[in-house]
């Protein structure tokens, strides 16, 4: 065997890769899934220095990653201090540790009491001082933030992430809708436009082309707010009349899912798609009968959803049972059971929110064994100094597949 001739051969493969240019393999490596990332920065110590540099989180940041999204269901703040998060990408759940929240900030200021609302890594909680808290799971940290302006009953509809800071949107909806905004970049709240027409609160919001677009209820509108600006309008359009209404974004179109009633009791649930030059609402399908009648358990008056790129999480209120559609695939299926489900034999009230979704101030009562459940969808970006968390999680994924049987079946769009 001619060792000689392989050592060359290997000392010339091994040249050629380190010829490569780091602006080069920041590039390849942004594209592949956080979990892979992972595992490259083990290989050598020079990827690790990239995957670890400024330049390569930033452009890793710009490039979608469909792996990385995840639901995720927190337990009782007071109790536990662990969350559940719904791996779509492997139709699994896995553990997230929540203990590095209270150690970031041991005092009983910090300690959450429920979500509010997220978007991409961020989620804001309320502590049990009632002030807002706005941390981030993946590269924990954290900021609490100074009181709201001066208004009656305000509450949040959405906070957006930007690139390097976020805005958090607030309305107070009594005689009028006013709005006030906070920036982290300044670390203050501003007035920032009113609207004259009077509805009994708003819904969900998402953010679509600088404008944030929210969901009325009493009367039922589609409100746009200019966030720049500073200015609310009224959408010209006839709202379907649906039940349990929910907007989300989908390949940069306004889509709205609700529930078609009969005398009080949910009889269909739709997804419609805006046709902003037509200014219509176009039905594009209806949950099947099958998975319907599944779903409702006999009879549905109320049911959550939440989204993140074009996932829909669907859930009768008080059930276990979970169904996800995909707009992109067209596809159904059922999610396992989530293994927090049987933590606990107490019972207490439960909340659901969503990115880009507000938590209502008062909820349908709906049984939960053991926790105040509380929903949030968000899609982590890596922290060079916090991405030893990404190796807990990554190791968490195989630590719980979920279940089988019919919670596994998979339903194709009819």
């Amino acid at each position: 065997m001619d060792t000689s001739a392989e050592t060359e051969k290997s000392d010339l493969s091994f040249s050629a890769w380190e010829l490569i240019p780091d602006h080069i393999w920041e590039n390849i490596l942004s594209y592949l899934p956080i979990s892979s990332i992972l595992r490259m920065k083990a290989v050598c110590k020079t990827w690790k220095s990239i995957i670890q540099s400024g330049p390569f989180i930033s452009a890793y940041k710009k490039v979608p990653h469909e792996d990385n999204l995840y639901f995720v269901l927190f337990a009782d703040f007071t109790h536990q201090d662990i969350a559940a998060a719904y791996y779509p990408a492997e139709d699994k759940w896995v553990l997230i540790p929540l203990s590095h929240i209270w150690s970031l900030c041991p005092g009983t200021c910090c300690k959450l009491r429920h979500t509010l609302v997220s978007d991409g890594g961020l989620v804001l909680a309320e502590d049990r001082k009632g002030s807002m808290v706005v941390f981030n799971l993946f590269t924990k940290t954290y900021r609490t933030l100074p009181s709201m302006l001066p208004s009656i009953w305000p509450y949040v509809v959405a906070i957006i992430e930007e690139e390097s800071s976020y805005q958090i949107i607030a309305v107070s909806t009594v005689d009028r809708v006013y709005s006030q905004v906070y920036d982290s970049k300044t670390g203050l709240w501003e007035a920032k436009g009113e609207f004259e027409g009077r509805f009994a609160m708003l819904g969900n919001a998402v953010y679509l082309d600088g404008f944030l677009f929210c969901l009325s209820h009493g009367p039922d509108n589609l409100l746009a707010f200019d966030l720049k600006h500073g200015t609310w309008s009224l959408v010209e359009a006839t709202m379907p009349s649906v039940a349990c209404s929910h907007i989300l974004v989908h390949c940069g179109k306004l889509v709205l899912v609700g529930g078609i009633e009969e005398v009080g009791v949910m009889k269909r649930i739709g997804i419609w798609e805006f046709d902003r030059d037509g200014k219509q609402w176009c039905g594009i399908c209806f949950m099947p009968d099958h998975l319907f009648d599944k779903l409702s358990h006999g009879i549905l008056h109320h049911f959550e959803t939440i989204d993140r790129r074009g996932k829909i999480w669907f859930r009768k209120t008080g059930s276990l049972l979970v169904l996800m559609y995909d707009m992109s695939e067209k596809r159904w299926w059922w999610l396992p059971p989530c293994p927090l489900g049987s933590c606990s034999s107490n019972k207490q009230n439960w909340s659901c929110v969503g990115g880009g979704k507000f938590s209502l101030t008062v909820l349908p009562s709906g049984v939960f064994d053991g926790f105040e459940w509380l929903l949030t969808a968000v899609w982590p970006h890596v922290a060079a100094e916090r991405v030893g968390f990404w190796d807990e999680l990554v190791l968490a994924r195989g630590s719980f597949a979920g279940g089988g049987g019919s919670c596994g079946e998979e339903e194709s769009s009819e």
